[in-house]
């Protein structure tokens, strides 16, 4: 579906980008927009600083685009016209943008002129170089011919070699190593000579940037490179000069001179246009490995047939990619919003790929967020084949949580990534770096090589790999031989601390082990019990004690510096002190152990869990929170969810701790049976105290290595300490409800009374509730059946924006100090004060529908989910998400109601779920007796029924159509009747449910088709 926006320079300016999704066999390119002047803002290969058009901030470009940016010429008659420019409202003009899910278009239909003037781009799929197609098309509108002159480019472009920050620092003296080769072949190629760091180490910089034109009958342009020839003493750009006073052909006699200056790229063309005829020039600005590449590739790439096919290509690219959320309802916008979502939740955590015989798995086209408006990320796309970007763990971690419903195949493949980062201490990396490959047996290389590659004795990945491989072989059987090596190759992620320990990581993962027993809840045994490859990692930092971390200054007792980073290797827990075997166990030992960690870090009142180690939660912006002993009341409600999870577990396993993990919790305990019985302050401290003192104790232990010598615990004494867990933690959870007046709230911080001559030694305390937010309620939700009451409770409540009828993320922070983060500084209803960040408020929305508030649930659609919202108030496509909304405590009311930040955030997670659950049921699969069975009972509201019908993917590859006979919501009595199962034009039919085997043929992806019947 096509997002159309008239006059869109006219509107309120948002930024967006290109997917930069390449193919499998493809090198990406990024690429971002605005919707102003010519729309794409910058681009380049990998990250910014292999930037070909610079990057700016959102607020610079939407200044500056319309001179940096691509500029079109035509001399009509002796006067300079320029389509897209900047030029006050004129009713002879009128511009769209057409936004589709990999290209864009811009028309400027000029009534003045009689002139039209069409930019479509997209990024080039499946070839060996990285690059943006930008195909430009000038008609003739009037009754009469007419004779033009066109100058169409780019006024710069940067030279492979520069780095951005350097640009922007010290641009003018970089000039000096700038270059431009290639010219005598008409392809220019954009490079620095060496590299420019100011080190003992220089380089020849091979690679570079390039710009081919040509128009229709495939002959090559030879470019204008100087923008002098073009634009002559203005150097602000903002009007060719020397165009407007010579012929094109006159311009192209000139010397040009492309040393000690920045480069463009501009194409020439002298046509004459009988009426209604146009003429089309095609631009392809990339990146390649080296100019002799370029040469090979350039006469096979300039071509009509050539650009209209990859033009396809990408188009199909995203189509099938997104064909796992094809959704056919009565409401069109939703189902175009779901493909589109999907897209974006691949962007942000990856698709999942199966490699070779051993089905290794594999995530392609993932990057962490960052654009124009997300100007403080920086962002990575691998130039190479099965590209894989950067990304930190919550993200992806939060991403990837609906894989196993679309790709099944990969079973406990996310499970055990984002367990296996999971600390002995409770904690994680930050960085997720991606997966690479390592080659034990070499002589099985050499077997199919006939020799072992130098970049194979390091770790590689897949499209280092298949470079290689298409380079020395025929293509045809480098697919073949890229299997058997992988087949040989053992798989490992890597992974980065990156900066502090954030308290709610860890609390993802049971979203994972949730996602997986929906589908596979006949393996539940064997995934905590029977796979023992479950281990720890291991991070060059540690947390200090209280005693290092807790400091006096003159706003009184604060924690700060909280860890202390060392030049340990990182790697996996090893026993016998980091000198014998990495340390294995199972899934459950695993969880219990964070358990343990988790609860043995209560905060003093048992309310929420401390932010001990620099970092807060979810709600980032609230970075000064553990700086004033900051706790956080949703990690408490995920802890209830993880301890519930392990209670109900059945099992006659004998439960292995590492000793020092197991000697922790008999210590945690022993202080479990002295002082819950009594719940006074002083006891309550003297409880944590200790127990704060022996996770110290732990950990100082833990970062020294361990034995590897287990100690076990039976079944009985497992759920004797998870049944003593849970009092403690619904204690705190009543205290929290207390303090919220009912409502509960999401973040504590305390003050604290210490000795002067000791700041470690707490005379006494105050604790205080920070004002609502919406996270704990959410988080509520999960372990409450007291859902009506949560839910009113937040209707009623400030974080309910009753003007937009949308739930902000909190209420308003104005009555506290600056101290609690940057949250606080933020203007109301921006960025995370007071907004509805998407993220949170589809959160919540899932809480609601998955605790069975259905009317409810498409009661706040209505006005919530982003493809129910005005277009125009929204701001941009709403087939596109944004990160948060203003909201209505905005002083500046033309924002309310305005998405900012584009696309990727977790809410494309959050709607998938909301997504499955709608279509497929709460749970589908069960196993009973011993047998897997498969119940169809979606949740649909009578409306979302085409002539009665709702079809959508099950499982990316069934088509499933539910008949509902009825005008009725699904949930309003509807009952299953008839249950039809298509396979090579067979039927199989059942009435209620599906039986075994059936069931499990099913989740194979057996059968063609289903059709679902439901009826009174």
């Amino acid at each position: 579906m096509k997002t159309i926006i008239n006059n869109y320079d006219q509107a309120k300016p948002f930024s967006s980008f290109l997917p930069g999704i390449a193919g499998l066999k493809g090198i990406p390119m990024w690429s971002f927009y605005v919707n102003r002047g010519q729309a794409i803002g910058s681009f380049g290969v990998e990250n910014k600083n292999n930037a070909i058009m610079e990057f700016f901030p959102a607020n610079t470009m939407y200044q500056t685009i319309a001179r940096n940016g691509f500029r079109t010429f035509i001399k009509l008659k002796s006067k300079i016209i320029e389509p897209f420019k900047e030029n006050p409202i004129n009713e002879q003009i009128n511009r769209t943008m057409t936004i589709e899910m990999n290209s864009i278009e811009i028309l400027e239909e000029d009534k003045q002129n009689q002139l039209e003037t069409k930019v479509q781009y997209f990024t080039m799929p499946e070839d060996n170089y990285a690059a943006l197609s930008r195909t430009v098309s000038i008609k003739n509108t009037s009754k009469d011919t007419m004779t033009i002159e066109v100058l169409d480019g780019l006024p710069c472009i940067i030279p492979f070699g520069i780095d951005n920050d350097a640009y922007k620092a010290v641009g003018n003296t970089l000039r000096a190593w700038m270059d431009v080769g290639n010219l005598n072949e008409n392809v220019p190629f954009y490079k620095v000579r060496s590299s420019t760091a100011d080190t003992s180490e220089v380089s020849e910089v091979i690679k570079g940037h390039f710009y081919l034109s040509f128009t229709s009958d495939a002959e090559l342009i030879e470019p204008i490179i100087d923008m002098d020839v073009i634009f002559g003493s203005n150097t602000s750009l903002s009007y060719p000069e020397n165009f407007s006073n010579s012929p094109v052909k006159h311009l192209k006699t000139h010397k040009q001179h492309y040393i000690n200056k920045v480069s463009g790229g501009f194409s020439d063309l002298d046509v004459t246009l009988k009426p209604g005829e146009e003429i089309t020039l095609y631009t392809i600005i990339g990146h390649i490995a080296s100019v002799e590449a370029l040469n090979t590739i350039k006469d096979r790439i300039s071509s009509k047939d050539y650009i209209e096919n990859k033009r396809m290509i990408a188009r199909k690219l995203t189509d099938e990619l997104t064909e796992n959320m094809s959704t056919d309802t009565s409401h069109e916008l939703f189902n175009h919003y779901a493909k589109q979502c999907y897209l974006d939740n691949v962007l942000r955590g990856g698709y999942p790929i199966t490699l070779g015989e051993k089905k290794h798995v594999y995530h392609v086209y993932s990057r962490k967020h960052g654009d124009l408006e997300r100007d403080y990320n920086f962002f990575s796309l691998s130039p190479e084949m099965y590209s894989q970007g950067n990304g930190n763990f919550r993200d992806a971690n939060q991403n990837r949580r609906n894989d196993i419903f679309f790709n099944p195949e990969i079973g406990t493949f996310n499970v055990k990534l984002f367990m296996n980062l999971i600390q002995l201490d409770g904690y994680n990396p930050l960085v997720v770096k991606g997966s690479l490959f390592h080659i034990k047996d070499t002589s099985k290389i050499e077997s199919i090589l006939g020799c072992l590659p130098d970049f194979l004795k390091q770790p590689f990945s897949p499209g280092q790999l298949m470079t290689y491989l298409q380079e020395h072989y025929f293509e045809e059987k480098a697919d073949i031989m890229m299997n058997m090596i992988l087949d040989t190759a053992e798989q490992s992620y890597e992974a980065d601390f990156g900066e502090g320990f954030w308290v709610d990581h860890w609390t993802y993962n049971m979203d994972h082990i949730e996602s997986y027993l929906s589908v596979f809840p006949d393996k539940k045994h064997k995934m905590l019990f029977e796979e023992k490859d479950y281990v720890y990692f291991n991070s060059p930092a540690k947390v200090r004690s209280r005693k290092e971390k807790y400091v006096t200054t003159d706003r009184g007792v604060r924690q700060y510096h909280a860890i202390e980073e060392s030049h340990d290797t990182v790697g996996l827990v090893k026993s016998a002190y980091g000198k014998g075997e990495v340390f294995k166990s199972n899934l459950f030992s695993k969880l219990l152990n964070l358990a343990v960690i988790k609860f043995a870090t209560l905060d003093i009142e048992g309310i929420g869990i401390e932010m001990e180690a620099n970092k807060p939660g979810w709600n980032d912006s609230l970075n000064g929170l553990p700086g004033v002993f900051g706790s956080g009341v949703s990690e408490t409600l995920e802890l209830k969810r993880l301890v519930q999870f392990l209670l109900e577990v059945n099992h006659d396993e004998l439960v292995e701790l590492p000793i020092e993990s197991f000697n922790f919790t008999i210590s945690i305990m022993d202080r479990l049976s002295r002082f819950t019985s009594n719940s006074s302050k002083n006891r309550l401290f003297q409880y944590w105290s200790q127990v704060t003192s022996l996770r110290e104790a732990y950990r100082t232990q833990i970062y020294k290595g361990i034995s590897g010598e287990v100690e076990t615990f039976n079944r009985s004494e497992v759920k004797n300490i998870l049944k003593k867990f849970i009092e403690k933690i619904d204690q705190g959870i009543e205290k929290a409800l207390d303090l919220g007046d009912g409502l509960i709230p999401t973040y504590m911080r305390y003050d604290l009374q210490v000795s002067e001559t000791n700041h470690t030694e707490i005379l006494g305390y105050r604790v205080k509730r920070l004002p609502y937010f919406l996270e704990a309620p959410t988080k509520y939700l999960k372990v409450t059946k007291d859902n009506r009451n949560v839910y009113d409770r937040v209707k009623k409540s400030n974080i309910y924006d009753k003007t937009l009828k949308m739930y902000k993320v909190s209420e308003s922070l104005n009555s506290e100090p600056f101290e609690i983060g940057r949250a606080r500084a933020f203007t109301p209803g921006w960025l995370e004060n007071e907004s509805i960040f998407l993220h949170m408020s589809y959160k919540y929305l899932l809480e609601v529908l998955k605790s069975g508030l259905y009317d409810e649930f498409y009661e706040d659609i209505q006005t919530s989910l982003v493809p129910m919202m005005d277009q125009s108030t929204y701001g941009r496509s709403v087939l596109e998400n944004s990160s948060f909304i203003a909201s209505s405590a905005n002083p500046d009311m033309s924002q309310h109601g305005r998405g900012f930040i584009a696309r990727l955030s977790g809410s494309t997670a959050e709607f998938i779920h909301i997504w499955i659950l709608m279509m497929s049921g709460q749970t589908p699969f069960r196993y009973q007796n011993d047998q897997l069975e498969l119940h169809f009972e979606p949740i649909l509201h009578k409306t979302f029924f085409k002539n009665h019908k709702v079809s959508y993917k099950f499982f990316g590859s069934t088509d499933v159509t539910y008949i509902n006979k009825t005008d009725k919501n699904t949930w309003d009595g509807l009952k299953t009747t008839s249950i039809k199962l298509s396979q090579n034009n067979i039927i199989t039919e059942f009435e209620e449910f599906v039986p075994a085997p059936y069931a499990e043929h099913i989740r194979d992806g057996a059968y063609d088709s289903i059709v679902v019947t439901l009826e009174d």
